[in-house]
């Protein structure tokens, strides 16, 4: 199965019942997401769309691959959020993110241009992630 029905499958049953993904689905599921975002319109609409519904997940299994930098920059914009977790209700996600009128654009717009530094490391790892996933 190529890569892309790959994702496509992964997708979907993250969209059913995220709870259902294996270990690697999981991992590679929220490294696209971040990968996607970073590259689409930086890290802050990362948390302003679903995928950041899993962001601490996100954090561990970017861990759990060795991408101790980027997972240290998601625990860090987690952090803002209160609890240090970003609510996983996408509208109250974004009512937080609208509270803080611009305060820590620049502090995102760091981040992506960080996490940017470790694109190809995290595309390798992406991949290797689903030429194990069948």
């Amino acid at each position: 199965m190529n890569s892309s029905k790959i994702w496509e499958r992964i997708s979907e049953t993250a969209e059913d019942n995220y709870f259902l993904l294996s270990s690697d689905e999981r991992i590679a599921y929220n490294l696209k997401n971040i990968i996607d975002a970073v590259n689409d319109n930086g890290l802050l609409s990362y948390y302003k769309s679903h995928c950041a519904d899993y962001a601490e997940d996100a954090v561990e299994d970017l861990n759990n691959v060795g991408m101790y930098e980027v997972a240290s920059i998601i625990e860090n914009a987690n952090a803002l959020f209160p609890g240090g977790c970003p609510d996983e209700d996408l509208e109250e996600r974004l009512e937080i993110i609208d509270s803080w009128e611009h305060e820590y654009d620049s502090l995102y717009e760091q981040w992506t241009e960080d996490i940017l530094e470790f694109s190809i490391p995290l595309e390798e790892t992406l991949a290797q992630i689903m030429s194990k996933i069948k």
